[in-house]
């Protein structure tokens, strides 16, 4: 059986163990895709999701697509 205090901590979006390098949160635990900054204004993606990886595959298609066709053009 899990501890109240385990539960809390898999949702305790500042437990350093969840940010990699400090900058990347993964959280399998967590079902938020969208997470808030560790530090600053804004909002990050939970990298243990998969959906998070589409979303940067899409983020990341965008500028690719654009060199492609400049070059080929």
């Amino acid at each position: 059986m899990f501890k109240l205090e385990t539960i809390m901590d898999d949702f305790n979006r500042q437990n350093d163990e969840f940010w990699k390098w400090g900058i990347l949160y993964y959280n399998p635990n967590d079902p938020s895709i969208w997470v808030d900054k560790r530090f600053g204004i804004g909002w990050t993606l939970n990298f243990a999701h998969k959906e998070s990886l589409v979303i940067i595959g899409m983020i990341l298609a965008i500028p690719i697509a654009f060199l492609v066709f400049t070059i080929l053009g």
